[in-house]
């Protein structure tokens, strides 16, 4: 008689490990906030539907994440992701690609990754609803005094040209930034993607031709180029 045979290691789907499980939650806990950010407001977004929304019990969002105040905290991280230092919406070998060109992807990924998904806007209407929430109000001003400033310093490291013709390259990036905060914040009265992709040349150019000017000189003793 032909013995059973038992089934290998091979055709056995791989376990996934505790952290993995827990990154799983966590990001589904994530997208539900953000979810009900966009749809009710921050006032009105509460751990009990935030778990709801997840398929999660109440028990498992205070245990992955402690309170709602930390949670919206991973909230702000989650949607900035993609302007971090090794984050995707930085042109690869940027030495290598000329400055419009570096300026044109930048921008579009900026906008396509960060700006532009109802996300931002559902980040900002926690931004906005915070301040009566002193504790998370302050929270999330140190994390942007925290994080501004690396965005700020990694847009000019992928833009040197500004750091030579401007005597303050992070305060130029902070304008570049703030247009492209301002356009994804308009979102709300309706969109009009012609007009956005106009806009958004008009951001490209305004990094091109600070690349391309003639380097401010500090000393008071010259005339300025």
């Amino acid at each position: 008689m032909k013995s059973a045979t038992s089934p290998t290691a091979k055709s056995q789907p791989k376990r996934r490990t505790q952290a993995e499980r827990s990154e799983t939650t966590q990001k589904r806990i994530i997208a539900s906030a953000i979810r009900l950010l966009q749809k009710v407001g921050f006032q009105e977004t509460n751990l009990q539907d935030i778990a709801y929304g997840a398929k999660v019990t109440l028990g498992a969002v205070q245990h992955q994440f402690g309170n709602r105040t930390a949670l919206m905290e991973h909230v702000v991280d989650e949607v900035m992701k993609p302007l971090g230092a090794l984050g995707s919406v930085w042109p690869e070998n940027a030495a290598d690609v000329p400055l419009e060109e570096r300026a044109s992807r930048f921008v579009q990924a900026a906008w396509d990754k960060v700006y532009a998904p109802p996300s931002y806007v559902a980040a900002w209407s926690l931004f906005f609803g915070c301040r009566t929430s002193p504790q998370l109000f302050e929270r999330i001003s140190a994390h942007r005094a925290k994080h501004d400033p690396l965005f700020f310093q990694h847009f000019v490291t992928v833009f040197p040209e500004i750091a030579r013709t401007h005597s303050q390259p992070e305060h130029f990036a902070a304008v570049v930034f703030a247009a492209l905060r301002g356009l994804s914040v308009m979102r709300i009265f309706g969109i009009d993607e012609q007009a956005t992709s106009l806009q958004l040349d008009v951001v490209v150019q305004m990094i091109v031709n600070a690349g391309n000017a003639r380097a401010v000189r500090t000393d008071s003793r010259e005339t300025l180029a």
